[in-house]
């Protein structure tokens, strides 16, 4: 009686190599999981600039995005194993990494509009980044969360080997997302731009699939892979030729720390930081101070008529550390900003000068201070990221290293966006608390008269820190501006801003000193 031929196992690889090819297989594997690890932590990183420009740089996209991710990593894992345990075949794999391919790489034609369409709908500034993580990483991410466990049920070869499978694939893996944050933050960022970027994150998961096809003989198979990746790349350097190019834009770019957007519209022209302006320049003027803030800042000459040497941080385009070098010709100017693009880019399109007069640092602003042996007459503050000052710039140990940094009779001025009174001016009130905690007298002045009623809405606030604990009144404070003004603004509109002066008590029995421990800048902001 013939014997019957033994049946095949139920849960073997479908597309198994021959046994020559088996010693291929880990080395294929880890190779997988490698890169797909990396380009998930890639996209964690980029996705911070995709949304950067719509939502600011907040703790709130941070949180948004990690959650997503790990949420999408979480379903990821559980429902790889599901797969993986009923379909256990190479091709499925190659197909599960093609997915996330596709989606990727179409993701910069359609985030843009996804995410004005979200900031359009004022849901707030958690609810805002949060559904836009949601509808433009979740399911990619998800479908990288599967490659991991499905990787592991191909790879194991026994039960008494798993644990050891799952443990190199995974560290493997992790190895890959290292590799992808440090080559995505130190280097890709500031060299190629966002839609490139997340374009070829795209097209390198393509690749992977076809030739997971490829090595498995599944030719039609990894033809129609490859084909997808070129009509891709095909569509994508079709539109990069085509789109209509800004009017005005002079440049566009990620540098380390900030998205920039230079452009100008024929009487100006204008540096923006993610959603928020930063510096202009009259065309015809390139000295004159365009943007209304920087009009109040000579408010300090109120206080301090006679400086010899002025900090500011935070440069952007440099409008009024430039004035105040070119007029007041015995006064050294030091600028200080975190990024060198910003200053890069303030030399050459905003005529900053940089000579010995005006020298400008390329450094974060509270290591500069902490370092700093000169005294300084003014220290202007006026460092945001997006639209909130760092932490670590509003916090009572920052403000009393600057203390120590002022010449006797020295002032400090900050600039801070937000609201005077009413729910939402928490931040400001918080601010002006901390810095009340170093300096015995601070002024407030609104850049809009409050005379007749209290705005509401976010302004910018000018604050005046001294060390005299003599506080002067509106009326001294006019007088004094009359006298000194003329130089950076004229003296009438100096007084006039003088008047601005807020003598009405701020109230801060419910808002927190800032300080290196706690310094909730960003949830104060959203409130």
């Amino acid at each position: 009686m013939a014997k019957r031929a033994p049946r095949a196992r139920q849960d073997e690889p479908a597309d198994r190599p021959a046994p020559r090819q088996s010693a291929t297989l880990p080395w294929l594997l880890y190779a997988v999981v490698f890169v797909c690890g990396a380009v998930l932590m890639s996209l964690e990183m980029i996705g911070s600039r995709m949304l950067a420009p719509y939502f600011g740089n907040s703790i709130f996209v941070w949180g948004s995005l990690i959650s997503v991710f790990l949420a999408a990593l979480s379903l990821g894992y559980w429902l790889g194993g599901m797969v993986a345990d009923r379909w256990p075949r190479f091709s499925v794999l190659a197909m599960l990494i093609a997915a996330p391919g596709v989606i990727i790489a179409i993701l910069p034609f359609v985030y843009p509009a996804l995410n004005r369409a979200i900031a359009g709908g004022d849901i707030g500034s958690r609810m805002g980044p949060l559904l836009s993580s949601i509808m433009l990483f979740l399911v990619p991410s998800v479908f990288l969360g599967t490659i991991s466990p499905f990787a592991v049920r191909l790879q194991a070869r026994a039960v008494a080997s798993v644990g050891t499978t799952a443990g190199g694939l995974y560290a493997v893996s992790t190895a890959g997302s290292i590799l992808g944050t440090l080559v995505t933050t130190f280097y890709l960022i500031a060299v190629a731009g966002v839609a490139n970027i997340v374009h070829g994150l795209g097209i390198v998961l393509l690749a992977v699939s076809a030739s997971i096809l490829l090595g498995r003989q599944r030719v039609r198979q990894a033809g129609i892979v490859g084909l997808c990746a070129v009509v891709l790349l095909t569509v994508m350097i079709w539109h990069a030729r085509t789109r209509a190019a800004e009017a005005g834009l002079i440049l566009q770019k990620d540098s380390f720390y900030n998205h920039i957007r230079l452009a100008e519209d024929g009487e100006q022209r204008y540096m923006d930081f993610e959603n928020l302006r930063q510096s202009a320049m009259s065309l015809k003027d390139p000295w004159d101070l365009r943007l209304r803030y920087t009009r109040f800042l000579p408010l300090a000459l109120t206080l301090q008529p006679e400086p010899k040497r002025a900090l500011i941080l935070g440069l952007g385009g440099g409008s009024f550390p430039k004035r105040l070098y070119r007029d007041f010709p015995d006064v050294v100017v030091d600028a200080v900003d975190i990024d060198p693009e910003v200053i890069d880019i303030a030399k050459r399109y905003f005529e900053v000068p940089e000579d010995a007069r005006s020298r400008l640092f390329a450094t974060d602003g509270r290591q500069f201070v902490k370092q700093a042996t000169d005294k300084y007459d003014l220290i202007f503050l006026d460092a945001y990221n997006s639209d909130t000052i760092p932490f670590h710039l509003a916090t009572r140990e920052f403000y009393e290293e600057v203390r120590r940094r002022l010449a006797p009779g020295g002032v400090v001025v900050s600039n801070i966006i937000g609201t005077l009174r009413g729910p939402q001016s928490a931040f400001f009130r918080s601010m002006y608390r901390t810095m009340s905690q170093v300096f015995p007298t601070v002024y407030v002045v609104p850049t809009y008269d409050q005379s007749r009623g209290w705005i509401l809405g976010d302004i910018n606030i000018i604050l005046l820190a001294t060390q005299d604990p003599t506080r002067l009144s509106r009326g001294d404070l006019v007088a004094r501006a009359g006298r000194v003004g003329g130089r950076l603004i004229p003296a009438s509109e100096l007084a006039e801003y003088a008047a601005f002066l807020s003598e009405v008590p701020v109230e801060t029995g419910d808002v927190p000193i800032l300080t290196d421990d706690f310094a909730p800048v960003e949830i104060l902001r959203a409130l």
